[in-house]
């Protein structure tokens, strides 16, 4: 854009460079144009300088061959004849009283120069006046002037065709610049192409890697952005899936868990509330109390499965009374639904900071959901513990059929690398040691005040 006071005129870069280019030829014109006035005044100057002194010249030699007698006035008037068609000098004959009695005839310019030009170049007026000799006075004097139409039209002539010569090369240069600006530029229309594409959502463009070394690392450069957003896209969209189906998976749990465990204790409520009434109108106190006794139970029940849903929807309320506390709900809660799994716990009993504590958890929770119901382990073991060097190393380890793949893109994994990559920690999946099954490890950076083993805690571990 070009910046006019406070206003801006969008302008297309080779419009703007082949603007600059003229500009810079225009300014070379003007400093030809005074470069050529300089010259054309001093060569009028020059000229009729030469011209008035040459006639001079020749008006003293005539003079001096004029005598007295009949044809003496003829003699002058031939004088004054001989300066006819001359190009830059007029002779007159004047009279004592300055009055001309003749004068010579200038030859015309065939292409007057513009009243305009003849007064830049004109210069002061030049001319010498010559008395006759003795005995010839009274015929007057004899005049010669410099006139300089016929130079500054010589003058026009040469700038007429230095100005067309310039013009026709700078519209000859100009032309070859738009030409090579758009053969130049046109990779880099190209890269403005596929970064609006890519501001619009086609993560797809690419631009081909050629031409010059320089724009050759911006076209790579641009590719590997576009690449890397295609992908992150990619995983955006699985990510987006996986979370829907894990949202139904835990919907359809939750349903299942209020229809299976809430649904008959709330009916086994309701089924001895209305019973209590016809017990009091039969004086069956005693019965009254056992109805009572099974509500309270009933409703003790429904309390720990609804705290067992609330801990799954909301883990924070358990990250806050530490991981070991966490870990041990999240087994208890398997432990309920697959009785025939056994959970082995290795949870270091320490406090971490807030954001890595959920971030381990969601590790332990998502690897624990994972082997269960893709891996059909009789074993898996959930290990937390900070290492020497300031990690913390979570481990989520079973002795199922593993998976088909170790790509980290499937299974729910992707959220998990997203959250360890957020922490500038790393995960990935190997064989089990030692058996079948998969091991999902991730190790955490502590922040320095946690690189210490001095403040640990004691070891929890437990068979569940």
């Amino acid at each position: 854009m070009l910046q006019i006071g406070r206003h801006q005129i969008k302008m297309p870069l080779r419009r703007r460079l082949l603007a600059l280019v003229a500009l810079v030829l225009g300014l070379c014109l003007i400093g030809g144009s005074a470069l050529n006035y300089w010259y054309g005044l001093r060569k009028v100057d020059l000229e009729m300088s030469s011209a008035i002194e040459v006639a001079a010249s020749a008006v003293s030699d005539a003079l001096l061959s004029v005598t007295s007698g009949t044809d003496t006035s003829a003699q002058v008037q031939r004088i004054v004849a001989s300066f006819d068609g001359d190009r830059h000098v007029i002779a007159r004959l004047l009279s004592p009283d300055k009055k001309v009695i003749s004068s010579s005839a200038l030859e015309r310019p065939t292409d007057p120069p513009p009243q305009w030009l003849y007064w830049l170049l004109s210069g002061e007026p030049r001319s010498r006046t010559f008395d006759l000799p003795a005995g010839l006075k009274k015929f007057g004097t004899l005049e010669i002037s410099a006139d300089s139409h016929n130079e500054i039209g010589e003058v026009w002539e040469d700038l007429k065709l230095k100005f067309l010569i310039i013009v026709s090369f700078c519209a000859i240069v100009l032309a070859l610049i738009y030409a090579t600006l758009g053969w130049a530029l046109r990779p880099l229309e190209q890269l403005s192409i596929a970064l609006k594409r890519v501001g619009e959502g086609d993560y797809t463009a690419h631009v081909a890697e050629t031409g010059p070394e320089d724009l050759k690392l911006i076209y790579q450069s641009f590719n590997r952005m576009a690449a890397q957003l295609e992908s992150a896209e990619g995983q955006n969209q699985r990510l987006n899936e996986q979370l829907s189906t894990v949202q139904e998976e835990e919907r359809s749990e939750i349903s299942r868990d209020l229809h299976d465990e809430i649904g008959p204790f709330l009916f086994a409520v309701d089924v001895d509330a209305q019973a209590i009434p016809l017990l009091v109108a039969s004086n069956a106190s005693e019965d009254v109390l056992e109805r009572s006794k099974a509500i309270r139970q009933s409703v003790q029940h429904m309390q720990v499965h609804l705290r067992a849903i609330l801990s799954r929807l909301r883990p924070t309320l358990l990250i806050d009374q530490g991981l070991v506390i966490a870990v041990e709900h999240l087994v208890a809660f398997w432990k309920a639904r697959r009785p025939n799994i056994v959970f082995t716990m290795d949870i270091e009993d320490a406090r971490f900071p807030i954001g890595i504590e959920e971030v381990a958890f969601r590790i332990l929770q998502e690897g624990a959901s994972n082997a269960v119901r893709h891996g059909r382990p009789s074993a898996i073991g959930l290990a937390a513990r900070q290492t020497a060097d300031g990690i913390l190393r979570v481990t989520v380890s079973d002795d199922g059929a593993g998976i088909a793949t170790k790509d980290p893109n499937g299974f729910g994994l992707t959220g998990m690398k997203e959250r360890v990559t957020s922490l500038n920690g790393r995960m990935r999946i190997a064989d089990r040691e030692g058996g079948k099954g998969v091991m999902l490890i991730v190790e955490i950076p502590l922040p320095p005040a946690r690189n210490t083993k001095d403040n640990a805690g004691p070891l929890t571990s437990s068979a569940a």
